[in-house]
């Protein structure tokens, strides 16, 4: 049992992005979904992942840290691959010619979306995986970070460079060229959320003694600062979040992550976000979008996210631990 609240708020944040799927593509629009806008999954799950990887980093060999990143993404990844091939199979895809795409969507290119794919559901039988290249990114450059940025003043300038280029990207790297659509599924606009839960991470005392047990206080402050801002003009909805917002979204994560617990035993967020939109797309296909058809959506999303989790992912996270993986990960070269 986790004596944190990260399980909780990776679901959250899985939630949070369903939520805004199914509203975006059902229809549904209020002043609730809108409020749902400034606490963005996609950069919560980057945060966490700089706290928590980083923090498998500095505990694990860098073979082991391999294995273990390898075993969250992909087992899991490939199971949902094969499932959504076969719903847009049986809802009439041709999937002649799809070798590539195939691989893409297996290996490290998500991202990827090809013609035959857009007449079926939303145009795009996966598209929130493209973070998953972005995370995968993420886990590579981590051991490099840690050997060029070897101080909390250099993660500092660094986390402050790379804020400024996201700002800067977003401002004048949004065009339709395929060199500025493919920076938006690298690691450099979102590079300072994951240093942001890495610094985090590395400082414990700033989190024992500023964030621990004041989560309330950080949810104000958070949103006062995300109302100043959009006062001021600066986004604070969704993705391209203003970096300072993300500031504090991000030392709100880590206030509520050690909070008081509420800890859960099983880990249901990778397969909801794995999910829930191939589950969406059947419902878009089929002109299924009240509101009770939106619930559904995000309800069977769940239900495969637990047999994911109890039948995929926990099974393969437990073989980190298995013999013959720690005797490879041991073994030096020469």
């Amino acid at each position: 049992m986790h004596h944190n609240n990260f399980h909780l708020l990776r679901l959250a944040a899985a939630g949070q992005v369903a939520v805004i799927h199914v509203c975006d593509h059902f229809g549904f629009q209020n002043g609730l979904i809108t409020l749902l806008g400034l606490f963005p999954g996609v950069p919560i799950f980057f945060v966490i992942s700089g706290y928590l990887v980083s923090e498998s980093l500095e505990r694990t060999s860098l073979r082991q840290y391999a294995v273990n990143r390898a075993l969250r993404i992909y087992p899991a990844l490939w199971v949902c691959l094969v499932v959504s091939v076969f719903i847009a199979l049986a809802h009439g895809v041709d999937f002649s010619g799809s070798f590539l795409w195939f691989v893409a969507q297996a290996t490290i290119v998500q991202f990827y979306n090809p013609d035959f794919l857009r007449g079926f559901g939303i145009g795009v039988l996966n598209g929130n995986l493209w973070t998953i290249p972005v995370e995968l990114q993420f886990y590579i450059a981590l051991p490099f970070i840690y050997r060029l940025l070897p101080t909390t003043r250099a993660l500092i300038a660094a986390t402050i460079v790379f804020a400024a280029f996201s700002i800067v990207e977003r401002m004048f790297g949004r065009g339709e060229s395929l060199a500025e659509k493919l920076l938006t599924v690298t690691l450099a606009p979102y590079l300072y959320m994951f240093l942001i839960g890495v610094l985090l991470q590395k400082n414990r005392r700033f989190v024992s003694g500023y964030l621990t047990g004041r989560a309330v206080s950080w949810f104000a402050l958070y949103v006062v600062v995300a109302f100043a801002l959009w006062t001021a003009g600066a986004p604070v909805f969704g993705n391209d979040i203003n970096p300072l917002c993300a500031t504090f979204l991000a030392l709100l994560v880590v206030a509520v992550a050690f909070a008081r617990p509420l800890p859960l035993r099983h880990d249901l967020s990778y397969g909801l976000y794995l999910y829930h939109l191939p589950v969406l797309n059947i419902f878009v296909e089929h002109q299924r979008t009240s509101a009770l058809d939106g619930l559904a959506t995000i309800l069977i999303a769940l239900a495969l996210a637990g047999l994911s989790w109890f039948l995929i992912e926990r099974p393969a996270l437990a073989l980190k631990h298995s013999p013959m993986l720690r005797w490879l990960t041991a073994v030096q070269p020469g």
